[in-house]
């Protein structure tokens, strides 16, 4: 036998590029006694190359979830496109900066999970051509499951529902609509839009979320709805009482209206941010009755008690403007300042900015954040969906009252009758 047809022999067998690998290794850690080791080292060798061994608890059908997991999780860097070429999406912030200035202020989700946001927010974006503005609004967590929050401006917002007043889609609590997900590489769903009384009925409870939309909300005070209710009921009360800007953004409108963008705005320093005066709501204030504003009275000759009842509310729970400060609202508030607070003159305008971060936390709503960086602020909720300070014990509700027994009538004695008793005993 040649040496060629030697050599095709032992690659067939696999021998070759054994044999290879040890010598490789041999030279690669260069042992005292490689010759005594040349046994070690082929086990060594075989054991690297054979495929891991399933670890304690996996399955089949565990592994075959994994598989699955990785091919959506390797959809979401794609970008979105269409058979004519790149699809034209609407406004989505970079997230990936924000969340690095989230990052240097101690908050946030890491670099993996944030890439992760920016891209099912991009993809979802491309799917929903009718939105003009999608932002990721932040994270609530459940027991079983978390939902990613994304709130959306524009589109039709649908319909509101028959029935109780409420906001039309686009104004007041609904300004926004809110889209949630379970899994970045799943699809986003949207959540309905919110009633007053359901607000007013979310205020009477308190309760973990499970991450089951469609779960029911077994409390008391009872809450007539599904979870998704209850999560879309605590975006618009966490919005309307932490979501941020820095004062000047939105300016006063002359005529009367909703305050608009300042389009001569600039970003004060950094030392004037920590001034709780710095900062100003641009949500409106939710009220007592789950509205953002009272309805008109009544005719007073026509309808008196309902004029007397209507005025009385307005005066117990008068409404606030939409620019209100830090000092007007009745929470608590923690503003503080990390990282470089030297000035450092810019190039491009010649002014001095400094790399510092501000961070205004509300104590009140656990979790929510809003920070600025030179010319950018942002505003982010990460917790359960709690308010602090609320009570944790709920008195469960009565039982319910049990049906009287039914009435079995006259039965036999158990013990016999005082006949059968009386009667002697028969001796055997």
């Amino acid at each position: 036998m040649d040496i060629v047809a030697e050599k095709a022999f032992l690659e067939k067998q696999g021998v070759y590029d054994h044999i290879g690998r040890i010598v490789d290794r041999v030279v690669a850690e260069k042992p005292t006694d490689a010759q005594g080791l040349v046994e070690v080292l082929s086990r060594l060798v075989k054991e690297s190359a054979a495929p891991p061994a399933p670890k304690d608890g996996e399955t089949e059908e565990s592994l075959k979830a994994l598989e699955e997991h990785v091919k959506k999780a390797r959809e979401l860097d794609k970008l979105p496109e269409t058979e004519d070429g790149e699809v034209t999406i609407c406004t989505v912030p970079d997230f990936n900066e924000e969340a690095e200035m989230f990052a240097s202020a101690g908050i946030g989700l890491g670099e993996t999970e944030s890439y992760k946001v920016m891209c099912s927010l991009r993809n979802m974006a491309a799917k929903k051509q009718e939105l003009n503005k999608v932002r990721f609004w932040g994270k609530v967590l459940g027991t079983d499951a978390d939902y990613y929050i994304a709130e959306a401006a524009g589109g039709d917002g649908g319909e509101a529902e028959e029935g109780e007043e409420m906001d039309a889609p686009g104004t007041g609590a609904n300004t926004f609509t809110y889209f949630y997900t379970t899994d970045l590489s799943g699809s986003w769903e949207q959540l309905p839009h919110i009633k007053p009384s359901q607000i007013v009925a979310a205020r009477m409870i308190k309760r973990l979320l499970t991450g089951n939309p469609k779960a029911k909300v077994i409390t008391h005070p009872f809450f007539d709805a599904p979870e998704e209710v209850l999560l879309r009921a605590q975006i618009a009360r966490i919005s309307a009482d932490t979501v941020l800007c820095v004062k000047g953004v939105l300016i006063e409108d002359e005529e009367g209206g909703e305050p608009g963008p300042n389009e001569e705005f600039v970003m004060p320093p950094a030392s004037e941010l920590l001034s709780r005066k710095a900062w100003t709501h641009m949500v409106p204030h939710i009220l007592n009755n789950g509205r953002t504003a009272h309805k008109e009275l009544p005719d007073q000759e026509e309808d008196p008690q309902g004029y007397a009842a209507a005025k009385e509310e307005q005066e117990a729970d008068p409404p606030m403007k939409l620019l209100r400060g830090l000092d007007e609202d009745g929470l608590q508030w923690v503003v503080k300042q990390t990282g470089d607070t030297a000035l450092y003159k810019s190039l491009a305008d010649g002014v001095a900015r400094s790399n510092a971060v501000t961070s205004v936390r509300c104590l009140t709503w656990p979790g929510a954040v809003c920070i600025a960086q030179k010319t950018s602020y942002a505003n982010l909720y990460i917790g359960y969906g709690l308010r602090a300070g609320e009570r944790d014990f709920f008195p469960p509700a009565p039982p319910d009252v049990q049906d009287e027994p039914v009435d079995p009538g006259e039965v036999p004695e158990p013990q016999g009758t005082e006949e059968e008793e009386e009667q002697p005993v028969e001796e055997e």
